[in-house]
């Protein structure tokens, strides 16, 4: 069994106004390229889930195990997180959900 380091979750709940038809699909795509690209794929899974609730502040883009929910994420946001959050540790602040996520 592979062990990752992060796991990103991507919203794509595809009912109007929800994650989908915000670009949801757009960025799966664009994490799981940028991901390739940068030969992370042993180290970062990226999958897509089902109505994550936040769909009034969508795409949700979860990370764990950090805990860190994102909202209105953008597809050109990708690299952003992925270089900030994913590899340097640090959370992108302007997208951070403060509002959900886990306890520390």
């Amino acid at each position: 069994m592979h062990s990752f380091k992060k796991h990103v979750l991507v919203c794509t709940n595809e009912k109007p106004l929800h994650c989908a038809q915000k670009g949801g699909l757009e960025i799966l795509s664009a994490f799981r390229d940028e991901v390739q690209k940068r030969n992370l794929g042993a180290e970062i899974y990226v999958s897509k889930t089902g109505c994550t609730s936040q769909h009034h502040c969508g795409p949700t883009v979860i990370i764990y195990p950090d805990g860190v929910w994102y909202r209105e994420v953008k597809a050109q946001d990708v690299p952003e997180i992925i270089e900030s959050h994913l590899l340097g540790g640090k959370i992108v602040e302007r997208l951070h959900n403060k509002e959900i996520g886990l306890k520390k």
